[in-house]
């Protein structure tokens, strides 16, 4: 019988692939998961503010039962913002943040898709301990509207623009929030009384509608008039489920 030798080139050959493929094995065993770029990261950190946000209305809405002030004001609404975490921290001097997204009414009285903000304040006097709450700003006008797509929103700072608030267990008609361009809802009604959000400064999150829409798709405005995000359905149903059966006042 006759044994085929290979020849020194082939073995040679050989020898390097499996060497090649040695490596490509510790490799594989010694350098662990692939490294998260830093925009895969804020994808999914965004995507879990969305699914924060539709709780946060789910929330916000039973806390106000049976009232029915927020759920008329929901239906004639420009638009939303959705801060399903604000936190409140801090002894003496007290910080304030939260990311959120906001959400603008179509022709249809559906919504558009979320674009991302954070929400930020600082105060100083007497406190302790932290507070956090899930809030809903009912924009009500369309100057509002412009107000937030604008690159920075601050509370009580805007000419022409009033915001009030409504903790839970309270009344809108009950305060001065009749004829305000901007009304908060809260599921705290102590921490977010009175005047506790002037101040306040509201900008977009542009590292995560980067992240989302594309680098050329951060701008606030251009994704709000857009509707092509399927996973934020979820959230833009929750937003129009069992409100009042009255035509959204869109121009």
């Amino acid at each position: 019988m006759t044994h085929l030798i290979p020849s020194a080139p082939l073995r040679k050959f050989a020898r390097r692939c499996a060497l090649v493929a040695l490596a490509a094995l510790c490799a594989g065993l010694f350098s662990g998961p692939a490294p998260v770029l830093a925009q895969d990261e804020d994808a999914m950190k965004a995507r879990h503010v969305i699914d924060e946000a539709k709780v946060a209305v789910e929330r916000v809405r039973a806390e106000h039962k049976p009232s029915d002030q927020l759920e008329s004001m929901l239906a004639k609404a420009r638009g939303v913002l959705v801060i399903p975490s604000y936190y409140k921290a801090g002894f003496i001097v007290g910080v304030s943040y939260g990311d959120g997204v906001l959400l603008k009414r179509q022709r249809d009285g559906t919504f558009g898709d979320p674009a991302f903000y954070r929400m930020t304040s600082g105060s100083i006097g007497l406190q302790a301990g932290m507070q956090s709450a899930e809030t809903m700003f009912l924009i009500l006008t369309d100057k509002g509207m412009q107000a937030m797509l604008d690159d920075e929103f601050k509370i009580g700072a805007n000419v022409g623009i009033s915001v009030g608030s409504v903790g839970a267990g309270t009344e809108a008609s009950t305060t001065t929030n009749i004829g305000n361009d901007i009304v908060a809802y809260s599921s705290n009604a102590g921490l977010f009384a009175g005047g506790a959000f002037e101040g306040s400064v509201i900008k977009p999150r542009k590292d995560f509608n980067a992240a989302v829409y594309g680098i050329d798709s951060a701008n606030p405005e251009g994704i709000v008039n857009r509707a092509q995000l399927f996973y934020a359905d979820g959230l833009k149903k929750t937003l129009v489920s069992q409100v009042y059966a009255q035509e959204p006042q869109v121009n």
